[in-house]
C-alpha cells in the first residue's frame, strides 16, 4: 500500500471500474454492425478483396446446396461479375430461385438492419424474392443509424429519392413481430474496399 492508501484508508484491491469522466469507448461501425447483425440471425462475412468475396459467395452455394444457376440477380454488374443469371425486373419467376444477390445501399450498425430501394429491389416486394438473400457491401456503405443512412441516401441521389426504400428483416425479428414471411436468411458478404 502506498503513502496515499495509508494516509486514506485505501486497499490493495484493484478497482476495475471506469471512470466516469472518460470518454465512451468508440466501437468501430463494422463491428458493431456484424454483432447486431449476427444477433438477430444473418450470417456476417468479411472479405478483404473482390476476388475473396466471389470465392465466399461459391462457398455460400455450396452451404445452400445448390449452384450458380439456382441463384439470380437484378443487377446486371453483379450477374456477370459472379457469373449467375440476370433477371429482368418485369419477371414474374423469382421465388423459382434458390437465393438473391443484391447490392445495398446502406448497413445500418446500430441495429444491424440493411437498407434497400428500388436500385437493389426494383418494384418487388421482399416477400417476393426467394428465402435466401446474399448482400454484397463495402465498408463505405456502414453507417452508424437509419437517420445518417437516410441522410446519406437523399445526398446521393438528389432530388431523385428513390422508392421501395425497406430493410431487410432477419428470422429473429420475424418472431418478435409475427405478422408474415417477409423474413430472410441473409449473408452479408462485408468488401474491404472504399467506393467513392
Amino acid at each position: 500500500m502506498g503513502i496515499w492508501g495509508k494516509i486514506f484508508g485505501g486497499t490493495n484491491e484493484n478497482k476495475s471500474e471506469k471512470s466516469p469522466y472518460l470518454p465512451a469507448e468508440i466501437v468501430p461501425l463494422e463491428i458493431s454492425f456484424a454483432k447486431n447483425f449476427t444477433i438477430k440471425g444473418g450470417r456476417f462475412l468479411y472479405c478483404e478483396t473482390p476476388p475473396v468475396s466471389k470465392v465466399t459467395f461459391e462457398k455460400i452455394c455450396a452451404d445452400l446446396n445448390c449452384s450458380k444457376v439456382d441463384v439470380f440477380s437484378l443487377d446486371k454488374n453483379l450477374s456477370s461479375r459472379f457469373e449467375i443469371p440476370f433477371v429482368y425486373q418485369n419477371s414474374e419467376s423469382l421465388i423459382s430461385y434458390k437465393a438473391a444477390l443484391m447490392n445495398c445501399e446502406y448497413a445500418i450498425s446500430n441495429t444491424g438492419k440493411i437498407l434497400l430501394s428500388e436500385h437493389q429491389i426494383k418494384h418487388f416486394n421482399l416477400s417476393d424474392f426467394p428465402n435466401t438473400i446474399i448482400v454484397l457491401a463495402t465498408l463505405n456503405q456502414l453507417v452508424s443509424d437509419v437517420s445518417q443512412g437516410m441522410t446519406l441516401l437523399k445526398n446521393k441521389y438528389g432530388k431523385e429519392i428513390p422508392t421501395n426504400i425497406t430493410t431487410l428483416k432477419l428470422p429473429d425479428e420475424e418472431k418478435k413481430i409475427n405478422n408474415g414471411n417477409s423474413a430472410k436468411n441473409i449473408y452479408l458478404l462485408l468488401e474491404d474496399v472504399l467506393i467513392k
